[in-house]
């Protein structure tokens, strides 16, 4: 049986051979369950990294962007769905990489190595023939890899202009409706698609000619089986060597042209981590902790101070600037001239943290969070207890039809509570 046991001839002992069958079956029994622990223990801790590495990416990645000035949002945002698809879609690859992709390419790669070790050990001269067609067992994985990189790519970009399109859409479907515009919305988001499905196509193409590639691995054994049969006729091989170091050397090419099939990912998470780390390391023109009331607003043209404790009324036309002054004195944005002074001290030498708890302010529209009606109200102050929770509530008239809701305070609300 392929020499298994290291026998010569042909008459061994029956009682002999059954105890080296024996001995060999415990032998990969011991394997078995050696290899189910180190395969436990390794997707475990590559699972576990991955998710602790994908967490601190999001959480940095939020912070980084509630960290950005108002004037970040306007330039470089075009809707929510771009900072939602990157702090989910990107975290996502690289979490996949981290768990999955590197130690299965670690697993492939050392399986190579260590088939190939034992091809030569085996039979030197099989192995070292044997070696140039690895390359065909290698080439498709390597080729597909490197189309399938740039139309992800590509798709990703169209996909991406499609969901900006059906985000839209459904953010303002009063208005679509409004104006009939149900079959021009539809149309945009059907044109959008078009790219990718043509993008897909070449991808299934792709994918076609790689598996079809697979009968490579028919050619190489029926080569290996030919060139094993002479050196069993004119070496003195033996036959089971042979069947050993070729099937060592078809594994390890296989497990090889497997693991450069990671490559594309790895290409996909460098490029998602690249526009994680782009904001997170970007410096807010305006960075994010005692007041005592006196502000002045001035500039070259333009000039106000108050006193402490007075209440002064901003009044103008619509688009006569008042809801911009409101946010340079929040420095939302910085004046190109000029200054605003607090207690005489320029804003932009204050902390930012500290400048805005310090202002009180009712947005003409309001805004809901996800949440508890009573962690909404705490958005204004954190520190607040109920019942200065209830005296806010109080004093905006919100107090009495919030006691009217089962769970009170406690009640689950969101935007979408704000269309009601």
């Amino acid at each position: 049986m392929n020499n298994l046991a290291g026998s010569e001839s042909s008459d061994t002992a029956p009682d002999v051979f059954s105890d080296n069958i024996n001995k060999n079956a415990l032998a990969l029994c011991y394997l078995a369950c050696g290899q189910w622990l180190v395969c436990f223990t390794e997707g475990y801790c590559w699972t576990r990294t991955g998710e602790r590495q994908a967490t601190r990416m999001r959480t940095r990645y939020l912070q980084a962007v509630l960290r950005q000035e108002v004037g970040y949002f306007d330039l470089h945002v075009s809707s929510t769905a771009e900072i939602i698809t990157g702090v989910s879609n990107d975290s996502f690859v690289i979490q996949d990489v981290l768990s999955e992709k590197m130690p299965n390419f670690l697993m492939n790669v050392s399986t190579f190595i260590g088939c190939y070790i034992m091809a030569f050990v085996l039979l030197w001269r099989l192995a070292i023939v044997m070696f140039p067609f690895i390359l065909l067992l290698v080439i498709p994985g390597v080729v597909y890899g490197k189309i399938l990189i740039g139309i992800s790519r590509k798709m990703k970009q169209e996909y991406s202009k499609a969901e900006t399109i059906a985000e839209q859409a459904i953010s303002s479907a009063r208005t679509i409706y409004a104006f009939v515009g149900e079959t021009k919305a539809i149309a945009a988001y059907s044109a959008a698609l078009q790219l990718p499905l043509k993008l897909g196509l070449k991808q299934g193409m792709a994918k076609g000619l790689a598996v079809g590639s697979n009968a490579v691995i028919f050619a190489v054994w029926s080569f290996m089986s030919y060139y094993g049969s002479r050196l069993v006729m004119y070496h003195g091989s033996r036959g089971g060597n042979v069947f050993n170091a070729g099937a060592c050397v078809m594994v390890g090419g296989l497990s090889f042209g497997a693991g450069l099939s990671n490559m594309k990912y790895f290409a996909d998470a460098c490029s998602a981590g690249e526009r994680i780390m782009e904001v997170i390391r970007r410096v807010p023109k305006i960075d994010l902790d005692n007041m005592e009331g006196q502000k002045a607003l001035s500039s070259k043209i333009f000039a106000y101070k108050s006193q402490q404790g007075k209440v002064w009324p901003l009044v103008g036309g619509s688009g006569s600037g008042k809801s911009t002054a409101i946010a340079l004195l929040q420095r939302f944005y910085d004046p190109f001239g000029g200054e605003i002074l607090l207690d005489g001290i320029p804003i932009d030498k204050l902390q930012l943290k500290w400048l805005r708890s310090q202002i009180g302010l009712v947005s003409q529209e309001p805004a809901l969070f996800a949440t508890t009606i009573m962690e909404n109200i705490l958005f204004g102050k954190e520190t607040a207890t109920m019942d200065e929770v209830v005296q806010a509530a109080k004093t905006s008239n919100a107090h009495n039809f919030i006691s009217q809701f089962p769970q009170g305070y406690s009640t689950q609300v969101s935007w979408i509570m704000l269309i009601s």
